[in-house]
């Protein structure tokens, strides 16, 4: 009888050689997704318990590790991952073991010394379990090995910082925490990164998908606040009014994002176009997701208020500051696919309408004090006369007809 041939193990290979455009997220990404939001739950849940202006910053100072983590795995899986490499899946799922231990940690990452051991631990051990993926990749995708080499130098000190933060005493355990984060957001930034990106391009399928789906589970988070904040306070009228208002401001800011997905960037670079506006899309998530996560806990407050004559100034100021922010942060993403390809009037006005509301909200925050209903109508209605823009500017081209061939 015959001994049957065991099927071989599928191994790192590189995805950018395939035909473009054909990949989706996989199911082992959509698992990972799902620890990240219970991260991102629990910093707003921190920055809802304890909000002031340091506050802020010490959010901040959790939320770019964690942001830059989802990042490190995302970037791998768009170039190298496989369906069927079982090591790689084990290492993910190893990776998300981690992330569980790492969410425990945020609540008191900053005030206790032992759950800011484990945060900077957890990191550490995350980015190792990436760094042992991209070694595999080094062997088994050799032409790569440019890239690989960059990216694995920069993570590796980083890696290294990290773990000589867990033996420094704070403050200074959080100055190193920065060092390592600014090394690490630096690394595909460098003149040989941007090369290397047009070498080793992201998938223009995957990557903006990987980076919608993220954005979505923000607005997730941003919909729980939204509710929290009512059943904390009751099914009063003012109360219901301003939870919809709220429900008005989550959806359209899904629609302003989903609604035009500006990828020209992404397949700009994997043209071999401009790396740097590549950088400028990927980077610009970043005060993006952080305004959504923002936006939640505001809409949270600011329905707790509901009954008082105006919001405390802090309030106001955290609510109408993140949805500023993001309209600003889509407005920077919107210009990247102005100079992605040939200019087209919807993009042009996608950008002026964008940043124009985001200096209305600031400028009527700074002449007037608002209470609940007035600050979240104002927020809707602002988002509303956004999305009509939108509807009514001119059709563009879909990216692939304005920038294959540029």
């Amino acid at each position: 009888m015959t001994a049957r041939r065991k099927k071989p193990s599928a191994t790192p290979h590189l995805r950018t050689t395939e035909k473009i455009g054909d990949r989706r997220t996989t199911w082992a990404e959509l698992l990972n997704d799902l620890v990240f939001t219970v991260i991102i739950a629990q910093l707003a849940m921190r920055l809802l318990n304890t909000f002031d202006g340091p506050a802020l910053g010490k959010f901040l100072l959790l939320y770019v590790p964690v942001w830059w983590l989802w990042n490190g795995e995302t970037h791998y899986s768009t170039r190298f991952d496989s369906d069927r490499d079982t090591i790689h899946r084990l290492l993910g799922s190893l990776q998300l073991l981690g992330l569980i231990i790492l969410a425990a940690a945020i609540p008191k990452a900053l005030a206790s010394d032992q759950s800011s051991i484990v945060y900077a631990l957890t990191y550490s051990a995350v980015r190792l379990l990436l760094l042992i993926e991209y070694g595999r990749a080094w062997v088994y995708v050799p032409e790569a090995r440019p890239y690989i080499r960059h990216i694995t130098t920069g993570f590796s000190i980083s890696v290294l910082i990290w773990l000589g933060s867990a033996f420094v005493p704070t403050p200074y355990r959080y100055a190193l925490w920065g060092l390592a984060l600014l090394i690490e957001l630096s690394t595909p930034l460098t003149t040989s990164g941007g090369r290397l990106h047009k070498e080793f391009p992201p998938d223009v399928r995957h990557l903006p998908e990987r980076y919608g789906l993220f954005t979505l589970l923000v607005l997730g988070q941003a919909v729980t606040s939204t509710a929290q904040g009512l059943i904390q306070t009751g099914f009063e009228t003012d109360t219901v009014v301003a939870t919809l208002l709220g429900g008005i401001v989550i959806i359209g800011l899904w629609w302003a994002y989903f609604d035009r997905l500006d990828d020209d960037a992404v397949r700009r670079v994997s043209e071999g176009g401009s790396a740097r506006l590549y950088a400028f899309w990927l980077y610009l998530h970043l005060p993006l997701t952080v305004a959504l996560t923002v936006v939640g806990v505001g809409l949270t407050l600011a329905i707790r208020g509901v009954d008082a004559p105006e919001l405390p100034a802090s309030t106001q100021w955290l609510f109408a500051g993140s949805v500023a922010g993001y309209f600003l942060a889509e407005a920077g993403i919107s210009l990247t696919t102005l100079k992605a390809g040939p200019s087209h009037p919807s993009f042009v006005r996608g950008v002026i309408v964008r940043f124009g509301m985001a200096i209305l909200l600031i400028s009527i925050r700074l002449l007037t004090s608002l209470n609940t209903l007035t600050l979240l109508g104002i927020a809707a209605g602002a988002i509303v006369a956004l999305i009509i823009s939108d509807q009514f500017s001119p059709e563009a081209p879909e990216s692939e007809e304005r920038i294959v061939g540029q």
